[in-house]
């Protein structure tokens, strides 16, 4: 088991969010008010058991992304807010809660069917609560399993029939340093590289925006050694 220690966490995802305050301000700026107290008690009820404390420590500084309506999905525009890997998003307390319910009814099918055993990571995702989500029946979450993967962050493709997972950090601490080392200096996480791309955009009521810019974490063998210039409107996906 990883230890605990929410000072690092909190100068982690602090360095997370100065790095977006000044290389995507739109993004930034989608970060909304954390979960209050009451709405982390009732997800903590809803899930049987209490949040991982950098868990409960990333709801108490940003509870909810949420993506701005008319940006995207068109071929190179992507909405504010889908801040980590694959176009990972953070969820609300409500999403979170509704999700783990899927993970508790995937998680019971396959062990019906004897697929797999507590001791896999499918074999226990009633103990697994999501925290981020993308636009592909995809999810991030973290391991609550009491063992050595306690904390553990993961990413599992659900949509697409994997139930295997990958693992993204030994936790959350560590996730979000690789991630913010990824935007920092250009160097892959995982399989993922920053590409940065320009957009322009248009919202009704507002004047025009030209070359709003953004950073994405795509797959590799996508981008290349390509990168843009970016200003604003990140989005970390594949």
């Amino acid at each position: 088991m990883t230890s605990i220690n929410l000072v690092l966490f909190d100068q982690a995802w602090a360095r997370f969010e100065s790095w977006l305050a000044a290389q995507s301000p739109a993004d930034h700026a989608a970060l909304r008010p954390p979960a209050t107290a009451a709405e982390i008690a009732e997800l903590e009820k809803q899930l049987g058991f209490a949040l991982h404390p950098e868990l409960r420590g990333l709801e108490r500084r940003n509870g909810v992304i949420e993506p701005e309506p008319n940006r995207g999905p068109e071929p190179g525009v992507f909405p504010a807010g889908n801040i980590l890997p694959l176009g990972h998003r953070l969820g609300s307390t409500a999403e979170m809660a509704s999700m783990h319910k899927i993970l508790v009814d995937v998680g019971e099918d396959n062990t019906e069917v004897e697929l797999w055993d507590e001791e896999d990571l499918a074999g226990h995702l009633h103990l697994c609560v999501p925290f981020a989500l993308p636009n592909d029946g995809g999810v991030a979450f973290v391991d609550h399993r009491p063992g050595p993967t306690y904390g553990h962050v993961y990413e599992m493709g659900i949509g697409s029939g994997d139930l295997e997972g990958t693992l993204w950090g030994s936790s959350l601490t560590e996730f979000v340093r690789a991630v913010t080392d990824a935007l920092e200096t250009g160097t892959p996480f995982k399989y993922y590289l920053r590409a940065l791309f320009r957009q322009d955009l248009h919202r009704m009521g507002d004047p025009f925006v030209d070359h709003i810019a953004g950073a994405v974490l795509v797959v590799a063998e996508e981008c290349g050694d390509a990168f843009g210039v970016a200003e604003s409107v990140l989005d970390l996906r594949g």
